[in-house]
């Protein structure tokens, strides 16, 4: 049962769904999104549509805040990724599976400073999916126990250290719009959701079908 601490705000399920139609994405899937397939590709659809958003990359390897790019550098970078889609000869609407094999899902977002995560139990049959999934620009998979305090600590280090933080943070003079690319890009996605802590449980990241027994001819 994978368990997470994210900073982050909810997507609502029917945002989620318009914006997947919108963008054309063939490989996402709106009742659930964090299939490696399905969360690359609305990853890179990200960078591809908000120029705001720092650099990343599938071909990039794992994300660092320290990898950031500032000024014109990054700038040509950014462009450069858009001209070819991020992935040599790809778009936005297609993608392929990860050449990598991850220990779950989540593993597989490792390139992208962006989380998608779902929340799911099992036991509720009544619905498909929930109301929800949740955008995070910090997510640590919690498997036995973590320090709350510690994380939240440490996020805020990281904000403090970046050069292009991704939110704003009072204590330090902000970005010239006045907001960080997270805050700016839970505008674009669910203007009215307030970015939080949450800790976010996925009772069958799986979700197969179990197989019944065969009938006796």
């Amino acid at each position: 049962m994978p368990t997470y601490l994210c900073h982050g705000f909810r997507w609502q399920r029917r945002s989620v769904r318009v914006y997947i139609i919108l963008q054309n994405l063939d490989d996402a899937s709106p009742e659930w999104i964090i299939p490696a397939t399905s969360s690359r590709c609305i990853l890179k659809s990200f960078y591809e549509i908000f120029d705001f958003l720092p650099y990343c990359s599938p071909k990039q390897g794992c994300y660092a805040p320290t990898r950031e790019l500032d000024g014109e550098n990054r700038t040509t970078a950014e462009n450069r990724s858009r001209s070819r889609g991020l992935t040599d000869g790809s778009s936005s609407s297609s993608s392929s599976s990860h050449t990598s094999s991850p220990e779950d899902d989540f593993s597989a977002q490792s390139w992208s400073a962006i989380k998608l995560l779902e929340e799911y139990d099992p036991h509720d049959l009544t619905a498909v999916s929930r109301p929800y999934a949740y955008v995070a620009d910090y997510a640590v998979r919690i498997d036995l126990s973590c320090s709350i305090v510690d994380e939240i600590s440490r996020y805020e280090q990281l904000q403090h250290q970046s050069a292009y933080p991704a939110i704003s943070i009072p204590t330090r003079n902000p970005p010239a719009e006045g907001q960080g690319w997270f805050e700016q890009l839970r505008d674009q996605l669910q203007r009215s959701e307030e970015i939080r802590w949450y800790v976010v449980v996925n009772g069958d990241e799986v979700r197969d079908w179990p197989n019944e027994p065969s009938e006796p001819e």
